[in-house]
């Protein structure tokens, strides 16, 4: 009995002293070096982490429900990111730097399957894409090489739909294809400024 009432003394004035240390000075902690915090619930169990390894900064939080990372930050060499997962450990929200050195960020659906991808394109512009539960592109919405907007659908087959935007000759263009693919109604403007509509069959 006696051990634990030192103990509890000596830990009481130690932690006293810290705070009247702190105090004395501004009250604030001007600086602060660690090489990891660990972030604990009431219990005491890790629900946190904030540190530094392999050359990468990070910062990530635990759900108690199922005790699993629920939002991580991370800060590399070669690339940073955001991730957001969902009760069952699966990546729902990504959010960093895409393969073109751009920004990038993935919305997948409640079992990790990407849905929305908003990117930055190799050739300059911005770009939003959209896939079916097989993963496969379904919609594209964006900007060309000829730096015009474009809308593209497609099927379950993969083959282009429909597409909508701006020509080669920096009009508005409207095709309408079959389902594999190939153009049948076309609905543009000619080199003189002239509409025109094109129908084919071959």
């Amino acid at each position: 009995m006696n051990q634990y009432l030192i103990g509890f003394i000596s830990a009481t004035m130690l932690t006293t002293s810290f705070f009247l240390f702190v105090g004395a000075k501004k009250r604030t902690i001007e600086n602060l070096t660690v090489q990891k915090i660990t972030i604990v619930d009431k219990l005491g169990n890790q629900v946190g982490e904030i540190g530094n390894k392999q050359l990468s900064s990070y910062f990530w939080l635990k759900s108690q429900r199922n005790n699993s990372i629920g939002f991580q930050i991370s800060a590399g060499q070669k690339s940073s990111g955001l991730t957001v997962q969902n009760s069952k450990g699966k990546r729902i929200l990504d959010l960093g730097v895409g393969k073109n050195n751009g920004g990038n960020i993935l919305v997948n659906g409640k079992n990790g399957t990407n849905f929305i991808k908003l990117a930055s394109s190799d050739d300059g512009g911005g770009n939003l894409t959209c896939y079916n539960l097989r993963e496969q592109e379904t919609v594209f919405l964006g900007t060309n090489k000829i730096n015009g907007g474009q809308v593209k659908t497609y099927n379950g087959l993969g083959s282009e739909t429909v597409f909508i935007g701006t020509g080669q000759n920096d009009a508005g263009l409207l095709t309408i294809n079959n389902n594999l693919g190939f153009a049948r109604s076309i609905v543009g403007v000619d080199e003189v400024g002239r509409g025109k509509v094109e129908t084919t069959n071959n």
